[in-house]
């Protein structure tokens, strides 16, 4: 069956290009597995592992290589090296994968974040072979998440990730990582309950309708009034007639904004608890602050992003009047995390550098969350490019937070191996006796503060650009966010790095980062790309432009 003219099948001379991508970490586990019966080293294990995870890697840039930034079709960006495959007939479930410029920017994050992740554990000394496996089993389910149109296959994902995450987190986390790994599994499986429910009824709906689908894409495009082969009328409609033939409407009443509204919040509870929105916050300090290194690194980087990843696919084109309806309660929720997280941050500057860092992602993730706000709120007297700028803003915020705050962890986890301290107050003077840690560092922070310069600063500039034009008080009132949480950032240095030196640490001079160092390649590359966004951020924003302008 031809593909409709929004999806564009990968080109001849490819395979199956996003099949093999998603299953490549899976080989790299069985691959594990049979060094662990051949008994092999784990040292040999940690290094195969980790030089496995270029090979997804280089699959995404080859992906993003041959990604044409300038297909559109009308009302939606292409979606490209699409495979559609029927899967289960009897209720239209369709093997259905695909990439726009907002799936492939993350899909991009997570194939750089996992080898930097994996760097981070070469430290790990028990249950080797598990960790490692986990690490390549998380990064299957987040590539699977970004790829899947189909919900069915979405969804699928999107839990399954809690599963290597949470063990992650339980056998190799803190003092406390039980209760942080219960807190960070029961707060996503109780946003996810509805969102399932929600999702059945719209399938039901569109059966009603003549046919009925799970297609992310086609659903979307309903809910924006854009025309879809074999369905007639839009997606409220849709949910309207349905709720009528069953006849809630005799409880509810007639208004289909009603039933709209009630699916936006169904959907906007169980991506905001990822995203860390206000006030569905509280798991992510402990989260954080309990998970192993290579667990916070891609929690923060990654697994947040899937949040707000899902109001872009999902909530906002497929409840535009709802989202529009409330785009100033997003907007006041993403303005309390923004402050909430700066202050947050400021107020464990003499507790866990993790713990600080983690505050400063609520802080980060309420900008992202402005974004999406400012973006739903049109018309609103803005125009259409304004919502663009958002879009665009968003995006780079989540790519640039990614990248700085993976850094923030990996440094955070390699002064606690060099020192097992993680108080604020254990340190202080360390630059003297370790002056390329903190350069490296200090590069780092002023990334995730949103220095000129650095991609941090492009995600926030566009996003405050493209939020003055519909949500001007809180954009305004957002900006104090920025100022105390770059405060916290560099209370954090100072307490570290400047300052007399604590006796304790006169011997560290040797254990500073070097060019043979583990910890000095894991870091570098990532504020390269975060030098190379900040001045030229063109290959992340040309990705996301095609799907922003015409969305």
């Amino acid at each position: 069956m031809p593909l409709p003219p929004y999806l564009m099948a990968s080109p001849e001379w490819m395979p199956p290009w996003l099949t093999l991508l998603m299953l490549s970490p899976l080989i790299g586990i069985a691959l594990i597995g049979l060094a662990g019966v051949a008994r092999v080293p784990d040292r040999l294990i940690k290094t195969f592992a980790s030089t496995w995870t270029l090979v997804p890697l280089m699959m995404a840039i080859v992906v993003w290589v041959s990604f044409d930034a300038n297909a559109t079709s009308s009302g939606q960006g292409a979606v490209q090296f699409v495979e559609k495959i029927p899967w289960i007939q009897a209720v239209r479930v369709d093997y259905f994968v695909g990439v726009d410029g907002l799936s492939l920017a993350m899909v991009l994050l997570t194939t750089i974040m996992t080898p930097i992740a994996m760097l981070a554990s070469m430290d790990v000394t028990h249950r080797v072979k598990l960790h490692f496996s986990l690490l390549l089993l998380l990064e299957t389910a987040m590539l699977g998440y970004f790829l899947s149109l189909d919900f069915f296959f979405f969804f699928i994902f999107w839990e399954f990730s809690l599963v290597p995450a949470f063990f992650i987190i339980m056998i190799w986390g803190g003092e406390h990582r039980g209760r942080a790994a219960f807190k960070f599994f029961v707060y996503t499986v109780s946003g996810s309950i509805g969102m399932l429910l929600l999702f059945q009824f719209l399938y039901l709906a569109t059966r009603s309708a003549g046919f009925p689908t799970f297609d992310l894409i086609a659903l979307g495009r309903l809910g924006q009034g854009l025309p879809v082969e074999g369905i007639s009328g839009d997606l409220a409609t849709i949910i309207f007639n349905y709720a009528q033939e069953l006849g809630i409407t005799a409880y509810l009443g007639n208004n289909p904004l009603t039933y709209t509204s009630i699916a936006f919040w169904v959907i906007f509870i169980a991506f905001a608890i990822k995203l860390a929105v206000w006030p569905f916050h509280t798991w992510l300090p402990d989260t954080y602050t309990e998970a192993p290194t290579s667990g916070s690194i891609l929690l923060s980087a990654v697994m947040s992003k899937m949040g707000a990843y899902g109001m872009l696919r999902i909530l906002l084109p497929f409840v535009p009047d709802a989202a529009q309806q409330f785009a100033q309660v997003m907007g006041a929720l993403a303005l309390i995390g923004i402050v909430s997280g700066a202050f947050g941050a400021l107020a464990h500057t003499r507790g866990s550098v993790k713990r600080l860092i983690g505050y400063t992602s609520i802080n980060h993730m309420g900008y992202v969350m402005l974004a999406i706000a400012a973006v739903a709120a049109l018309p609103g007297g803005a125009s259409l490019d304004s919502r663009a700028i958002a879009v665009n803003g968003a995006l780079m915020q989540m790519v640039a937070h990614g990248l700085s705050t993976g850094a923030l962890f990996l440094l955070a986890g390699a002064l606690y191996r060099r020192t097992h301290c993680s108080e604020l107050t254990d340190f202080g003077g360390l630059r003297v006796v370790m002056p390329a840690f903190a350069g490296v560092m200090g590069m780092a922070m002023f990334a995730n503060l949103g220095l000129p310069g650095l991609a941090g600063f492009v995600g926030e500039f566009f996003i405050f650009r493209g939020a003055w034009a519909t949500l001007p008080f809180f954009t305004t009132l957002a900006t104090i966010g920025l100022i105390f949480t770059a405060l916290a950032l560099l209370l954090m240095f100072q307490r570290i790095f400047l300052g007399p030196l604590n006796p304790r640490w006169r011997d560290l001079k040797k254990q500073d980062l070097s060019i043979y160092g583990l910890d000095f390649w894991a870091a570098v590359p990532l504020l390269a790309l975060l030098l190379v966004f900040g001045i030229y951020p063109a290959p992340i924003m040309g990705l996301s432009n095609a799907a922003a302008t015409e969305w």
